[in-house]
């Protein structure tokens, strides 16, 4: 590709690619030369290359990549993957040709909506010579209608031939949009911060307010202005905002100092006053990125590397100061962590990090929807183990008190050599549940958060997602710093059969294979769902605890149930099926058994040979070796894998 430029900068961080789109005629190429050679050329090619602007042509220190677009019907395709691939677009008009402008809302701007394009567009008018037909009108009032309709519009600007320093502008503005963008941080519709620009807000007061009195006194002020701007305030700087501050917004100040919502005002002021780079400089000094969450260098990825059979859990600390946080928040001490509670908890957070799946109605609630301590700290712990950096990033907000955020969070030992010590001590179990339709997997998970067993609410619709449900599960007569935490991770089968992949069978702690107990045929799918799973982990070097769950005591038993599944859990080296009744509530202690499986790792590891030795069909409820290459489900039979060479004593 050609390059038309003014020169270059070693050592220029990335440019901001700024694309420029509009009709013919509408001044897209005039304005890309008159910015970079800063003179106006009436005889202009009618397509110009990649034009680079140097870092040292913008106040801001960084470079921008200009690309000209053609306007002909048959280069659209050209057209939509520049813009798909902009920072930010320039949308031209001619003020003497009002089709162009025309063509902006019925064209343009839908054909950007249905690209899904989420980047800052700036309206440039191009006034060729000062036609008098619009010289009583503004680009404000021309683009007013246009700019309220399409709020990904940021501004407009009109420049001219003759005013080259404006074609300089309407660059220097969309890379300032790109820079520090006005969309995530303000509604110009409404006139207010948006709900994560407060949030973001909230936290940095909250931060600086060091003996935590709800105000920002001068000294604290100071500290904040030094820490984003590398400069003091002087203290008729800081005398005189108050001053304006008692007349324009009394609240935000008293005697002690800045409250919280005198924060907001100031910050309201920056973005109404044009100063929003003074309002990014302090968002980014705390780590924030263009979407207002926390950059991900401040998330110690390295903390939490792993291999597939290792986890990561909450370290005491981490655990201890979110007892702190709940026990604050839980104002009326009833061990009800109310929804509006966690409302004020999460309010220097973007969202709650729960309201959405696999996190939403996970774990037990009270009537009111409220937490307990236990649901609290369970949900935490689901997710510091299947997203730990998401679980570092909501510690940052709701401020965890340390430099290193990495003392959270522990990785645990591998599996493998919880295997050859003969113990686990993993705080947080993860047990697989497979099982055929209709076993009663998702009543199972009901049961363990205390909801109604025919509870359907959390049951996709028969999707094939995963369903989690975690809980911690309480020892009789041992204090409650030793409880733990069980994570039951329900596994649909999708159509084609398929369950999961080596590496995520990786991550089960203990798998438990429930079936319908009066149901023949669900008993023999379990069991080739044992076999295939058992299989799987013992060809890829990651075994684990496997149990039968006996489902639907309630209902009467298929022939010969008990003495069949006896005998074939024996065979194997596993436990006899566990009895369970979701209807009535009788679980048989499961939970716990659950944990004792993991608390013994090298126990109820299903003796079950590889893919490409010896294999075993179960069928008539006998034994029957067949020696085949590899292992083969056979239809209309439950093919059983196992390995039956046991030692004879």
């Amino acid at each position: 590709m050609m390059w038309m430029g003014v020169g270059d900068s070693s050592g220029s961080p990335k440019p901001i690619r700024i694309v420029v789109v509009g009709e013919k005629g509408s001044g897209k190429s005039s304005l890309i030369m008159a910015t970079a050679r800063n003179t106006f050329h009436p005889n202009i090619p009618s397509l110009l290359p990649y034009t680079n602007l140097p870092s040292e042509f913008f106040p801001d220190r960084i470079p921008a990549t200009v690309i000209d677009t053609s306007s002909r019907p048959e280069d659209k395709g050209k057209v939509v993957k520049e813009v798909r691939q902009a920072d930010a677009i320039v949308l031209t008009f001619a003020f003497d040709r009002p089709e162009t402008l025309d063509r902006l809302s019925k064209y343009w701007l839908p054909l950007f909506r249905q690209l899904e394009v989420r980047v800052p567009i700036i309206v440039a008018g191009y006034e060729v010579d000062n036609k008098e037909a619009y010289n009583h009108f503004s680009i404000e009032q021309i683009t007013s209608a246009l700019m309220k309709q399409y709020r990904e519009v940021e501004t407009s600007i009109q420049w001219s031939a003759q005013r080259l320093d404006q074609a300089k502008d309407v660059l220097y503005y969309a890379q300032k949009a790109v820079i520090d963008p006005v969309g995530p941080v303000f509604d110009q519709e409404n006139n207010v911060l948006k709900p994560r620009c407060i949030a973001a807000l909230k936290r940095i007061f909250l931060l600086s307010d060091h003996n935590m009195d709800g105000i920002l006194s001068d000294e604290e002020l100071n500290e904040l202005q030094k820490k984003c701007f590398d400069t003091p305030l002087v203290p008729c700087e800081i005398k005189q905002m108050k001053n304006v501050m008692q007349v324009t917004f009394p609240q935000g100040v008293n005697e002690r100092g800045l409250t919280l919502d005198g924060f907001l005002f100031l910050n309201t002021r920056l973005i109404e006053e044009a100063r929003i780079q003074t309002l990014w400089t302090m968002l980014r000094k705390f780590g924030y990125s263009n979407d207002l969450r926390l950059g991900d260098d401040l998330v110690p990825y390295s903390s939490f590397k792993r291999q597939a059979d290792q986890s990561v859990e909450l370290t005491n600390v981490a655990i201890e100061f979110l007892r702190e946080v709940y026990e604050f928040f839980d104002s009326n001490g009833d061990n009800n962590l109310e929804p509006h509670e966690m409302g004020y908890l999460f309010e220097t957070a973007p969202e709650s990090p729960w309201t959405k799946p696999p996190y939403k109605d996970v774990t037990e609630e009270n009537k009111d929807g409220g937490l307990s301590l236990e649901a609290f700290l369970s949900l935490w712990s689901l997710m510091t183990l299947i997203d730990p950096a998401r679980s570092l990033e909501y510690l940052m907000y709701i401020r965890f008190p340390s430099d290193d955020p990495s003392s959270a969070i522990r990785v645990t030992r591998k599996r493998v050599l919880d295997r050859k010590e003969k113990k686990s001590e993993r705080k947080v179990v993860q047990c697989f549940v497979f099982g055929p339709k209709n076993a009663g997997k998702s009543a199972l998970l009901n049961q363990f958060i205390g909801r109604s067993y025919d509870d359907d609410s959390n049951n996709n619709n028969g999707s094939t997602d995963e369903r989690y449900a975690v809980n911690m599960v309480k020892e009789p007569g041992v204090i409650s710093d030793t409880d733990k935490t069980l994570v039951l991770k329900e596994v649909r089968i999708k159509d084609d059969g398929f369950m999961l992949s080596k590496e995520a069978l990786a991550a089960c702690d203990v798998a438990i294979f429930i079936y319908d107990s009066s149901d023949e045929y669900s008993w023999n799918r379990a069991v080739d769902m044992l076999a295939e799973v058992a299989t799987i982990a013992k060809d890829s070097g990651y075994v684990f605890p496997c149990l039968m769950v006996a489902a639907k005591t309630d209902l009467d038993p298929f022939p010969v149930a008990i003495q069949e599944s006896t005998r074939v859990t024996q065979d194997i080296g596993i436990d006899a099926p566990i009895p369970i009744s979701s209807k009535l509530g009788d679980v048989s202690n499961l939970f716990r058994k659950i944990l004792t499986a993991a608390e013994t790792p090298h126990l109820n590891i299903p003796e079950i040979e590889s893919k490409k030795k010896r294999s075993y069909k179960l069928n008539n409820r006998s034994l029957m070796a067949v020696s085949i290459g590899t292992a083969v489900l056979i239809a209309g039979l439950a093919s059983f894998r196992l390995y039956t060479a046991r030692k004879q004593s």
